[in-house]
């Protein structure tokens, strides 16, 4: 029996002391909870991730306000009014006429084309 009542009162003693009694030893070089330094570290850390959060809002609020204000100043523009441009009617004689203007102004550019060509091909010195 005294076997029996040991084990019921270690068993008892454990319950009793429950998950609260384990001791949980903190890293090397962790700060123990309720270290004011450690405190003092996590409130500046949070007070600096509170700015730096408030800095990227502000800034993605003036990179959407620089964007819809350059759409406002491209819908303000005026639009290019469409000019349809009509060929007018042209008699046989005037056809003839730019067909040989357009002739001149090609063997203009063979002939400039043709010097550079002849120079190009001289026999080396």
């Amino acid at each position: 029996m005294t076997r029996t009542s040991f084990l019921l009162a270690a068993l008892a003693a454990v319950t009793a002391a429950g998950p609260a009694a384990a001791q949980v030893m903190p890293y090397p070089g962790q700060p123990y909870i309720g270290d004011p330094m450690a405190d003092e570290l996590r409130n500046r850390m949070e007070i600096q991730r509170q700015a730096s959060a408030e800095q990227a809002a502000f800034a993605r609020q003036h990179a959407t306000e620089a964007r819809l204000r350059a759409l406002e100043i491209e819908a303000a523009r005026q639009p290019e009014p469409y000019i349809r441009r009509e060929l007018p009617l042209r008699s046989p004689e005037q056809e003839r006429q730019a067909r040989e203007q357009a002739t001149a102004r090609r063997e203009a550019v063979v002939q400039g084309v043709g010097q550079i060509d002849d120079w190009l091909a001289r026999p080396p010195r």
